[in-house]
């Protein structure tokens, strides 16, 4: 069934499926079936590894009602890349691996491998979901004064997140985009980098284009179902500005605040400035685009305090890496 506002945008009835679930409780009619191909299945048809990657994205058994496609869900959006560190309200079809080496005021340096990202996956016409990696983690000290332990391991897993862009127009429109998503992290890190508790972090993401240049932005808190007293509820926004060149260049410059209402860091906020550049899409097979991009962030405030630990480090080389799917 297609459901239509004032405007005639078309919405699926199961668009308001995954609003739901964002929003609170509600009974849902109609279902979406998460199946995936085996990998038996993938490698039989695939000879390759970049065609094995496609085949996940696009041999998904998901239901698309009356014509719902990719095709569709990027036509009818913006055509940005996705910033550094800002999440972008975009839907989007791809793999991405993304790397960062923190170097922290306590004299710890730690490298985070694939934070957060992993496989997006356009399941019909206004909603996406995002099979998440966990995080791998190594940590150094060069201080003999920090009581920070030097460790490797597993951080806590963002396995799932369920995103329902809510509206939205092309370039040769309106060009914008408004988007809501709810990310589930599970508590499975090792010790050094567990918070022992499951995280819920509904977002809202944003993003206005001008030609060339657009903003891109996000508004998200993080709300754990146990250890609230020392982990708190921290409120984050993120904020990119972008221009396009050529094509394929966007230096962009991010923001990252974040604000401690309570827990252990009650009180407190950081920001963080990113100056970055992403380069892509360049064709690798007929169905395969890939982008590459890198960045430098410094924390401009508060000035260093140890205990507790605020900024969370002092400044950050960045490295993200796609596979977008056609």
């Amino acid at each position: 069934m297609i459901r239509k506002d004032v405007r005639g945008i078309r919405w699926p009835a199961h668009s308001f499926v995954l609003l739901a679930a964002a929003c609170g409780p509600a009974v849902a009619k109609d279902t979406i079936d998460l199946a995936l191909p085996s990998w038996s299945t993938i490698v039989a048809r695939q000879p390759t590894l970049g065609a094995a990657v496609s085949a996940v994205a696009k041999d998904a058994s998901f239901p698309a009602e009356s014509g719902g496609t990719v095709s569709y869900a990027r036509a009818t959006q913006p055509n940005w890349s996705s910033p550094l560190v800002t999440t972008t309200g975009l839907l989007e079809n791809r793999l991405r691996f993304d790397a960062q080496q923190q170097r922290a005021g306590n004299g710890a340096r730690t490298t985070v491998l694939d934070g957060g990202r992993g496989l997006d996956l356009i399941v019909g016409e206004t909603e996406e979901i995002q099979i998440g990696a966990p995080p791998y983690e190594i940590r150094d000290i060069r201080s003999n004064s920090s009581s920070t332990v030097e460790a490797s391991g597993f951080g806590d897993w963002p396995f799932l997140r369920l995103e329902q862009r809510l509206a939205s127009s092309p370039e040769n429109g309106e060009d914008y985009v408004v988007t809501a998503w709810l990310q589930i992290q599970a508590p499975t890190g090792e010790a050094p980098f567990t918070n022992r508790a499951w995280i819920i972090s509904p977002t809202l993401a944003f993003g206005k284009g001008w030609g060339d240049f657009d903003i891109q932005g996000t508004i998200t808190s993080a709300l754990p179902a146990s250890h609230s007293d020392t982990l708190g509820h921290p409120v984050q926004t993120n904020l990119a500005f972008q221009y396009r060149v050529d094509s394929v260049f966007w230096p962009e410059v991010e923001t990252t605040w974040t604000y401690y209402p309570d827990g252990t860091r009650g009180g407190l906020s950081q920001l963080f400035l990113t100056l970055g550049l992403v380069i892509g899409r360049f064709a690798l097979a007929d169905d395969v685009l890939f982008t590459f991009g890198g960045g430098y962030q410094i924390a401009l405030a508060p000035a260093y305090r140890a205990k507790p630990l605020t900024p969370a480090y002092d400044r950050a080389w960045l490295l993200t890496l796609r596979l977008n799917f056609k």
